[in-house]
């Protein structure tokens, strides 16, 4: 080397010699300020977990989304809370009473909203209801009326009984066209359910309108608001544990017949950030379990081992204090620093370890191997942690502000365990005692030399190998692909997850879209007619489609039906049901199987299967009540007539809301649905959905509905629109990371190797792994994402040291054998990838996808880059090597 790397590699040798003199001075200090650190880091630091700031605010949009939000906070932060029953009215009735709960509590939520369930809706329904829906609804109403009114005034089985054969008598004389399947099916499985011991109710609401999606009638959406706490870790955790506590008290849960799930954008952050601190957590503990058995099995030295590990965690604390002093906070990305700190943090010691102890074990003393490893190795630690400093330090001038302060983070980490490896380090070993026997004898790795060898026997042929393999391999590349879609990156398992899925694949509105903002209603209007005649585009709204077509139709079909129904809906039902006794009941029950066993003979009226099975189940009650005693009849009987009418008086009253319709203009709509729509500065709001069938994992179909949007519009917003744009600012930050990495590691090596050979030497290796991981993703079709992408710089970064090491032995101190591989150097390398890949492979174990993919890129990348080194680097470095 040059007279500058000799000055400083004489340097640190003089460094580790003062540090051996002053050693009990240096560790006391040294634990002096990581003790101070420790106790400062415990009171101070916080943690950021607003996903929103780990892009510049100043991206275009962002700026976009912040106008958006500032014009609509209502759906900014928000949770929707899914209320699935076994029937419509446990689905609503348990809304309400959710709803009105969470209202009361102001502490913990802004707002509550419950979108269908509100008393402008229970008035006007049916006023959005196509007007063929309106008209078969009267229609059957109409029919039904007469029936309707006699089990109002008198909710029995014997008057259903008598209503069912009015009815079948009615359809046989033509004198109704009522449909009997949709009639007989609910009453059937009523009856079977109390017959199998689970007794299920009788859906009234799904009887008068049987042509309604039932799974979605089924289903009523909570819009909630909690009060975000972004100090917190979980910033939403007391929200939603107050939520799932409250559905418990009110008995919201699967014995009642009611289902209660959360999603909503802060349900999938806080699961996802919830998944994330557990996965490092982990993470961490096995890479600390993992790397103590490694070194043990590599170092064969307990003191060596012990040095390394207090290094460790000393680092650990001190890089985490310094995260408290100069940030101030840790994002959701930056708490990935301490694997990464765990997983690199060992690399400088067990190069350093690793020398001194074959010093030792040939028979040098303590101190002067302290220093001619210092002067060895030093340089390559310094120049190994340089690149790796700089690859981190990338990410900090790029818009991707969360792995900015993560670079800012584990970059200093870097810094921190280089200063500790030639400080802390030497000053304990002093005082570890260390064996000066081999761990290995001689024999042991002689049978080892033949693969040791193997790289240079068949060095032209390897390198003309990994020509080809790397030409080929390149073809793959262009397949690579990014996935924009964060739901992947979320554990699918997961409650929020699952039920965002189920609301996508059945709810006819999909759960996300573009927004779109407009001055006044002419220009919405407007928009809305040219979002229409675009491709990708299937439904657009406007406040204007909250005002019903046809209205003086629709209010005269209602005006009509309320005329009609008035006397029924006004009785109700005053009276409590009172259960009836088997005689009443078996009368009324041979009258109605004689009409129904008629009408099943009758072949011209082609009775549905759910005749027949109403045939058999009566016929099956009837069995047994008759094989039971009096209490248990009357037991049976009451509560067969619960499952049948509980409903009922909810469902009528209901209706007779729906008859108080009134028209609907833009000024009558209620002021919380308006202004869901329209500012208060009188901006208007325009929502995009894509077309049906629309999938967010095609990144093209993604793009190209984003691109058309925003050729009408530049600044329009919504999840659609920032899940493209967000995916696009992380390639481009980390492009520009790459960029920036490679350009100044090329700088550092060829400023401190003094040498363009070399410094294309160290690049070789690197660039064939980069190769072999993009084409390795392809094949195992793995995308990047926002998670694994990070892994790039870093790779660059990690990935140069191996060859750093490698050239720097073979200038600095080649082995008699000329062999490369038989060295401490090669052994301490194959150590640290171990270490390394099984610290950030432990991620794999998570049940976060996003750690698992960044886990996994990173560990094959390392893993690759080593074998490229091994493989290659010798065959480059040593042409003729004096004995194999």
């Amino acid at each position: 080397m040059l007279s500058s790397s000799k000055t400083t590699n004489r340097f640190l040798a003089n460094y580790v010699s003062s540090v051996y003199r002053l050693a009990p001075w240096i560790i006391t200090i040294i634990l002096l300020i990581t003790g101070g650190a420790f106790f400062y880091t415990a009171e101070t630091l916080t943690v950021d977990t607003d996903s929103e700031n780990i892009l510049s605010p100043n991206l275009p949009f962002r700026q976009s989304d912040k106008r958006y939000i500032q014009l609509f906070p209502q759906y900014e932060n928000t949770l929707v809370v899914v209320i699935e029953g076994e029937i419509p009215e446990y689905a609503l009735n348990g809304a309400k009473r959710l709803a009105h709960k969470l209202e009361q509590n102001q502490t913990l939520f802004k707002s509550v909203y419950l979108p269908e369930t509100n008393d402008f809706f229970n008035r006007n329904g049916l006023m959005y209801l196509d007007l063929p829906h309106l008209e078969e609804i009267a229609d059957n109403l109409a029919q039904a009326q007469p029936f309707l009114g006699r089990l109002a005034q008198d909710p029995t089985l014997s008057s259903l009984l008598e209503m069912l054969n009015d009815i079948i008598k009615a359809k046989q004389s033509g004198e109704t066209t009522l449909t009997l399947q949709p009639i007989f099916s609910p009453i059937s499985k009523a009856i079977e359910s109390v017959l199998n011991g689970r007794p299920q109710p009788l859906s009234w609401q799904e009887l008068i309108d049987r042509d309604s999606t039932s799974s979605i009638r089924k289903r009523q959406l909570l819009i909630v608001q909690p009060q975000m706490d972004f100090s917190r870790i979980l910033p939403a955790g007391s929200a939603i544990e107050a939520i799932r506590t409250l559905a418990k008290e009110l008995q919201l849960d699967s014995a009642h017949g009611i289902k209660v799930q959360i999603t909503g954008d802060v349900a999938l952050s806080h699961e996802e950030l919830e998944s994330a601190l557990k996965g490092n957590g982990i993470a961490g503990i096995l890479a600390l379990a993992m790397i103590s058995a490694i070194l043990f099995i590599g170092l064969r030295s307990i003191s060596l081992i012990v040095a390394i590990l207090l290094g460790l965690i000393t680092g650990l604390i001190l890089t985490t204090g310094f995260a408290t002093l100069g940030v101030g906070h840790l994002n959701v990305i930056s708490t990935a620093f301490a694997v990464l700190y765990i997983g690199l943090g060992t690399e400088y010691d067990i190069q350093f370890c690793m020398r001194y102890h074959q010093l030792i074990r040939n028979g040098i003393k303590k101190l002067d191997a302290l220093r001619i490893a210092a002067s060895e190795i030093g340089m390559a630690l310094v120049l190994c942690s340089l690149t790796t400093v700089v690859a981190f330090y990338s990410f900090i001038p790029t818009d991707f502000s969360g792995v900015s302060e993560l670079g800012l983070i584990a970059g200093t980490g870097i810094i921190i365990n280089l200063i500790l490896t030639l400080t802390l380090l030497p000053a304990l070993l002093r005082f570890l005692p260390i064996s000066t026997t081999s761990a290995h004898s001689k024999e042991k790795q002689g049978k080892f030399d033949f693969l040791l060898n193997w790289p240079l026997y068949y060095r032209r042929s390897i390198l003309w190998g990994s020509l080809i393999l790397g030409l080929g391999t390149l073809l793959l590349l262009p397949q690579i692909r990014f996935d924009y879609n964060p739901l992947n990156l979320r554990n699918p398992h997961s409650e929020s997850v699952l039920t965002l899925q189920k609301l996508i694949n059945t709810e006819a509105i999909p759960p996300w879209s573009a927004v779109a903002l407009a001055p006044d209603s002419n220009t919405a209007e407007r928009l809305a007619d040219q979002f229409r005649q675009l491709d990708t585009v299937g439904t657009v709204i406007t406040v204007q489609d909250l005002i019903p077509d046809q209205q003086n139709k629709k209010l005269n079909i209602i005006d009509d039906l309320a005329l009609l129904l008035g006397s029924l809906l006004q009785s109700q039902i005053i009276n409590t049901p009172h259960p009836e006794g088997y005689e009443q009941y078996q009368t009324t029950l041979d009258q109605f199987l004689h009409t129904l066993n008629t009408y099943l003979a009758n072949s011209a009226v082609h009775p549905s299967l759910s005749a027949y099975q109403l045939a058999a189940d009566l016929q099956q009650l009837n069995d047994q009540l008759k094989q039971t005693d009096l209490s248990v009849q009357h037991q049976l009987l009451l509560t067969l007539q619960s499952s049948l009418f509980s409903t009922l008086p909810t469902s009528l009253t209901q209706l007779q809301n729906s008859l108080q319709a009134e028209p609907i203009t833009l000024n009558s709509l209620p002021a919380e649905l308006r202004d869901r729509w329209i500012a208060s500065n009188g901006v208007y709001r325009v929502e995009i959905f894509p077309k049906k069938g629309f999938d967010a994992n095609d990144t093209e179909t993604l793009r190209r509905f984003v691109n058309e949007i925003h050729s009408i519009t530049p600044e329009a917003t919504g999840s659609l629109v920032i899940n493209l744009k967000a995916g696009e600012a992380i390639v481009t930050s980390l492009q520009k990371a790459f960029t920036y990495s490679l350009i100044v590691i090329i700088i550092i090596l060829l400023f401190l190797l003094r040498s363009l050979k070399d410094m294309v030497l160290v690049l070789i290796p690197l660039l064939l792994a980069g190769i072999l991981l993009g084409a390795t993703m392809v094949m195992f079709n793995i995308s990047f994402n926002f998670a694994n992408v990070i892994a790039l710089p870093l790779l660059l970064g990690v990935g140069v040291d191996s060859g750093i090491y490698m050239v720097h032995r073979i200038r600095k101190a080649p082995p008699e054998t000329g062999n490369p591989l038989k060295t401490s150097t090669a052994s301490a390398l194959a150590l640290n990838t171990l270490i390394t890949a099984i610290s950030f492979g432990n991620l794999i174990f998570t049940s976060h996808p996003g750690m698992v993919s960044m886990g996994l890129v990173l560990a094959i990348g390392i893993i690759l880059t080593l074998i490229c080194t091994l493989l290659i680097l010798p065959g480059l470095l040593v042409t003729n090597p004096k004995r194999l």
